[in-house]
C-alpha cells in the first residue's frame, strides 16, 4: 500500500475538536467535545453557523491572547510561551567582516590570537578532525587522502583514524560493481551520522567539489568536518571558508582547517562570544552559538518540502511504535536532513536504536536482515537491493515521488484530538509560511506543534515521578533492569496472597531504586482525562521510548530544559487558557514571531558587536 504526497487532503473538509462545557472529564474524545467542520474548498476556511454562541467568549480570550507579549529576562513570553532573545536578532549567525581597513594595532592584536576566551567551553577544540579526500579510481576502498588536521607524523595512525569516514564521504560506490563515472553531484552540505560504542553520536559534515583550482576534476573531492555537536550551520559556515581557500589555494586550505580547529566551541550561555577565527584573506569569521539548539539546523523545511503532514505523521507514529524505516532520495543533502529532522521529531524522546542518516551502498544488504528497529537513510540507487516482499514492519519513504510504501496501516496510534491538531497545525505552515518565512521560524514552529503532543500527554508526569538516588553525571549508559521488556497493564485485580508475587515486587522496588526513580505508571493512567490517552499511554510508557526517557530525565536534566519549560508552562495554565483552542494559539503564536523577527533593525548581532567593542577597548 502506498500513501501519496500529492494526496494531502483526502477529503473536502476536516474536523477539529473544541472543549465542551461537559465535567465529566473522563468521556471519550468523542463524547467530551463538540466537532468544529472546516470546509477547505479553495483553501478557505469557513466556520459553520453554530458556533457564534461562542464567539462573545472566544473573542475576548482571542483578543487577549493576540497582544499577549512580555518582555522576559533573556527572551519574550509569547500567549505564555518564553522564546529565546536570540531568534529575534538578525538570522545570520555567522559573520564574515574586512578588517583590512582596522588600525594597525588591531591588526597586530587579531592576527596575533592573543585575546583569550573566558567562556567554559563544550570541547577544547572547535571539532575533532578535518579532511579532504578523492578517489584514485571509481571503485571502493580506492580512496586518495589529500588533507588531514590535526596532523600525525604516522601515516599509518591517520589512514587508520579516518578509516571509520571514508565511505560516508562516497556513500554510492558499491564494491560489486565499478561505478563507471556516475557519481553524485549534489554539492549541498550534508551530515552523516555514526555510533559509537558508548552510545554517543558523531557527525560528519561534508561538502563535495567537482573542480579544483577551477579546473574541472576527473573525481570528484569531499571536505568533511567530524565532530560530536550536532551544530550544522557552524560546520556549514566553515565548510563555504573551506571550499573558498580551496579552490583558490591548497595550501590556505589546509592552514585554515588548522586555524578553525585550534578555537574552543564555547558553551552557549548569554555571556558566551561565540567563535572567532581569523580567515586567510584579512577577515574575521564569528559565529554565535544559539542557546536554543533548535536555531542550529534548518531540518525541518526540508521535511516539509518533500512529504505533507499526514505522511510526516504517519512516520512520527511509526517512529513511537519502533517501526523499520528506510528513506530514499537521489540528494545526499536532503536526505541527511529528512533523517535528522525524523529524529528530532520525537524530542523529548531519544531514538535507543540504530539510526544511519546516510548509508554506504555497500552495506545496506548486510543491515538489512536485523530484526531490530532502525532509520536509515538511503540512496535512490539502492532501492534495487530492496526485497519486493517486504516485511509487516518496514516502511520505503521515496522523498523524491513523496510516497510511503509498506504495510500502511489504517488505525493511527496518537489520540485523535491531539492528531487532528498535529496535522492541522503542520498543514497551515505549509500552506501559509513555508516559502515565504524563514527555516528559523519554520524550525521552531514545527518543533512546538510536535512538542505540544507530548506535554499535553504528559503533563502530569512531575506528579507521579519521583527522583530518589540520581546516578552520577558522568554514568552515561543506559542500564536496563529485567523487566524492562515485560509489559503490564495498569488496573487492580483482586487475587489471594500470594509470597511469590510479593518477592517479585520487592525485588522490582529495588530495581527501581537502582535506576534511581520512581513512576507510579498506574496512578498517572488513572488520573489521565480521556480513555484515548489511557489507550495511547497504556502501550507507550512501557515501551524502550519512554524506558530510556525517564533513565536519562532524572539524571540529565540539561538535556530537557525546553521540555521542563513547557511543562511548567502548561501546568501554571488557567481554565481561560485551556479554552482556548489550541490550533487558534498556534497560528496567533506564530504570526507574532514573525511580525517580532521582521521587527528586528538589519544591524549586525549584538554579540558580534560586543566583541568588536572589545578589541577596540
Amino acid at each position: 500500500m502506498k500513501s501519496n504526497h500529492s494526496n494531502r487532503h483526502v477529503n473536502a473538509s476536516y474536523s477539529f475538536d473544541l472543549p465542551s462545557n461537559n465535567n465529566n472529564s473522563k468521556q471519550d474524545d468523542s463524547i467530551s467535545c463538540s466537532s468544529l467542520n472546516i470546509d477547505t474548498t479553495s483553501h478557505l476556511y469557513y466556520l459553520p453557523s453554530h458556533i457564534n454562541k461562542l464567539s462573545n467568549h472566544g473573542q475576548t480570550l482571542n483578543k487577549r491572547l493576540l497582544n499577549s507579549i512580555v518582555n522576559y529576562k533573556n527572551g519574550l513570553i509569547i500567549n505564555g510561551s518564553l522564546f529565546d532573545e536570540q531568534l529575534f536578532q538578525v538570522t545570520r549567525s555567522s559573520y564574515i567582516t574586512d578588517y583590512a581597513n582596522t588600525p594597525q594595532d588591531c591588526n597586530r592584536f587579531l592576527e596575533g590570537h592573543n585575546r583569550i576566551s573566558t567562556c567554559s567551553q563544550l570541547d577544547a577544540h572547535l571539532y575533532k578532525l578535518s579532511f579532504i579526500i578523492t578517489l584514485s579510481d571509481w571503485y571502493i576502498d580506492k580512496e586518495l587522502l589529500l588533507g588531514y588536521y590535526p596532523h600525525e607524523d604516522d601515516e599509518m595512525k591517520i589512514l587508520e583514524e579516518i578509516s571509520p569516514y571514508k565511505h560516508f564521504c562516497f556513500p554510492e560506490l558499491n564494491p560489486k560493481q565499478r561505478n563507471g563515472g556516475q557519481m553524485l553531484n549534489d554539492q549541498s552540505t550534508y551530515i552523516f551520522t555514526r555510533t559509537l560504542s558508548d552510545g554517543h553520536m558523531e557527525y560528519g559534515y561534508c561538502r563535495r567539489l567537482t573542480k579544483d583550482s577551477n579546473r574541472i576534476t576527473k573525481f570528484p573531492i569531499v571536505i568533511c568536518i567530524v565532530s560530536s555537536h550536532s551544530y550544522f550551520k557552524l560546520y556549514d559556515a566553515i565548510l563555504n571558508e573551506l571550499v573558498k581557500a580551496y579552490m583558490s589555494n591548497e595550501l590556505e586550505c589546509n592552514l585554515l582547517m588548522q586555524s578553525f580547529h585550534s578555537k574552543p566551541l564555547p558553551i552557549p550561555t548569554v555571556n558566551s562570544s561565540g567563535v572567532t577565527c581569523i580567515l586567510n584573506d584579512r577577515r574575521i569569521f564569528f559565529y554565535v552559538c544559539p542557546r536554543d539548539d533548535r536555531l542550529n539546523h534548518d531540518y525541518y523545511s526540508t521535511l516539509l518540502s518533500c512529504l505533507s503532514p499526514y505522511q510526516i505523521i504517519y512516520l512520527f507514529e511509526a517512529m513511537l511504535r519502533s517501526k523499520r524505516i528506510l528513506l530514499f532520495s537521489h540528494s545526499p543533502s536532503k536526505l541527511t536532513k529528512c533523517c535528522l529532522a525524523l529524529s528530532l521529531l520525537i524530542y523529548p524522546f531519544l531514538w535507543p536504536y540504530s539510526f544511519v542518516s546516510v548509508m554506504p551502498s555497500s552495506w545496506i544488504s548486510d543491515l538489512l536482515d536485523s530484526p531490530c528497529p532502525f532509520i536509515y537513510g538511503c540512496l535512490y540507487e539502492t532501492k534495487d537491493q530492496i526485497p519486493k516482499t517486504l516485511d509487516n514492519d518496514l516502511l520505503l519513504v521515496d522523498l523524491e515521488l513523496g510516497e510511503i510504501d509498506g504495510n500502511i496501516d489504517a488505525t493511527h496510534f496518537l489520540p485523535f484530538n491531539l492528531r487532528q491538531t498535529l496535522e492541522f497545525s503542520l498543514d497551515y505552515l505549509i500552506r501559509f509560511r513555508l516559502m515565504k518565512s524563514n527555516s528559523t521560524l519554520i524550525n521552531i514552529a514545527v518543533s512546538e506543534a510536535f512538542l505540544y503532543v507530548f506535554i499535553e500527554l504528559l503533563h502530569r508526569l512531575p506528579d507521579f515521578f519521583k527522583r530518589d538516588n540520581p546516578l552520577p553525571k558522568n554514568d552515561s549508559h543506559f542500564s536496563i533492569c529485567t523487566n524492562y521488556f515485560q509489559r503490564h497493564d495498569s488496573g487492580i485485580e483482586l487475587e489471594p496472597i500470594d509470597l511469590q508475587q510479593i518477592t517479585q515486587n520487592e525485588h522490582k522496588q529495588q530495581e527501581e531504586n537502582r535506576l534511581g526513580y520512581e513512576f507510579n505508571s498506574e496512578e498517572f493512567l488513572r488520573l489521565q482525562p480521556m480513555s484515548s490517552y489511557v489507550s495511547f499511554l497504556k502501550e507507550f510508557i512501557h515501551g524502550m521510548l519512554f524506558l530510556k526517557f525517564l533513565d536519562d530525565y532524572q539524571r540529565k536534566e540539561d538535556l530537557f530544559s525546553l521540555f521542563t519549560q513547557r511543562l511548567n508552562e502548561r501546568r501554571q495554565m488557567t481554565i481561560d487558557d485551556l479554552s482556548i483552542n489550541q490550533l487558534v494559539r498556534f497560528r496567533q503564536t506564530f504570526d507574532l514571531l514573525e511580525k517580532q523577527i521582521k521587527l528586528t533593525p538589519k544591524q549586525t548581532n549584538p554579540s558580534f558587536s560586543k566583541f568588536l567593542k572589545k578589541i577596540f577597548e
